[in-house]
């Protein structure tokens, strides 16, 4: 966008009336007539917050063919992903070369113009966040079971879960602490649809390796962090500048490797919660406290993680069929449990 949209408060300097010359020194080479005549209806002036509001939409963009969408040039998705290309930031990122490649028409480079510069715009105020897929935010809060009901309801990104109702979910055959938890995070995403994170203090836990270098379109790292010894995101960390060196990544997978640590090294709490750093296995931390029998049990009742377990009532604890020693210390994890977790949030 122009040099004025990046500016502090510049939006809020606006007079209450936007008139089309306002509006493109604001927003520069991002400035998009059809989108200008559809907010003004023709009459050349807008109000400043449906101006503000229109701004804010095109930078929210749920997923990397919406933002493409929103400059009509949705058609290029496939070949920007076999380039590498994961958000609106990387475009820019792109060689000539590679560019020359994609075969612009000539309508379609003045949008690429446009989407260009509205992706440095997003970089130069710190837009530039990894994208959180469905199907990460459901491994984060252990839903992954579900993710096929939701695809059949049609549901493809975070965002199609907002219009769900109670009688949608019903379908989707939930356990009873599955049930608990969908109630949970679909109320936390309402606040945080297109920012969400896993590295925060809610019940989410952080995902597998695998499903986060999917998200970053990395996969193809599997097999060599295999070989480097990577068994969880935690793990990552240990890796030294001769390591990551010995994977190869291009620039762009170098800017995801990047904008990807900057979560893990984040999380690094939440994996201590959830038994993903001091120990791999929910079947760990059951053998710790003489629980394990009780593993299928909870399985049934749809806990994978301990965590999982805080949302149980303690009049529901019948539910676990304990024998009398097994309750007392199940009621002792308990209480060490939700200890971590406050203190956390107290941090």
């Amino acid at each position: 966008m122009g040099a004025g949209a990046s500016a502090p408060g510049a939006f809020d300097r606006l007079p209450d009336m936007v008139d089309e010359t306002t509006a493109m020194a604001i927003l520069g080479k991002c400035f998009d007539r059809a989108d200008w005549e559809t907010i003004t209806s023709g009459s050349g002036k807008v109000r400043k917050d449906t101006f503000i509001t229109t701004i804010s939409v095109r930078n929210h963009a749920p997923s990397l063919r919406a933002w493409l969408e929103f400059w009509r040039i949705d058609e290029l998705l496939e070949v920007l992903e076999s380039l590498d290309v994961m958000s609106p930031t990387d475009i820019a990122l792109l060689e000539e070369k590679e560019v020359s490649k994609i075969g612009l028409k000539t309508v379609q480079q003045k949008h690429w113009q446009k989407a260009v510069a509205h992706g440095k715009y997003l970089e130069s105020i710190h837009f530039d966040k990894p994208p959180s897929p469905l199907y990460l935010w459901l491994e984060t809060w252990r839903l992954e079971r579900i993710h096929k009901g939701l695809f059949d309801l049609g549901c493809d990104v975070k965002e199609d879960l907002i219009d769900l109702t109670e009688a949608d979910a019903a379908l989707l055959n939930m356990k009873l602490l599955e049930e608990r938890r969908w109630k949970q995070a679909t109320q936390q995403l309402i606040k945080v649809i297109r920012k969400f994170d896993f590295n925060d203090n809610t019940r989410s836990s952080t995902p597998s390796l695998e499903t986060w270098l999917v998200s970053l379109k990395l996969e193809e790292l599997n097999e060599p962090l295999r070989l480097l010894g990577v068994v969880e995101l935690c793990d990552l960390g240990d890796m030294d500048d001769r390591e990551l060196a010995s994977l190869g990544l291009n620039k762009l997978q170098r800017k995801h490797w990047d904008m990807g640590m900057l979560q893990v090294l984040n999380a690094k709490k939440e994996a201590g919660l959830d038994g993903k750093n001091d120990d791999p296995t929910f079947r760990g931390w059951l053998e710790s406290w003489r629980l394990y029998r009780l593993a299928d049990t909870m399985k049934d009742l749809g806990a994978y993680v301990q965590q999982d377990l805080l949302d149980l009532e303690p009049s529901e604890y019948s539910l676990l069929k304990m024998r009398p020693l097994e309750a007392k210390r199940f009621e002792q994890a308990m209480i060490t449990l939700e200890e971590e977790f406050q203190a956390w949030g107290e941090n």
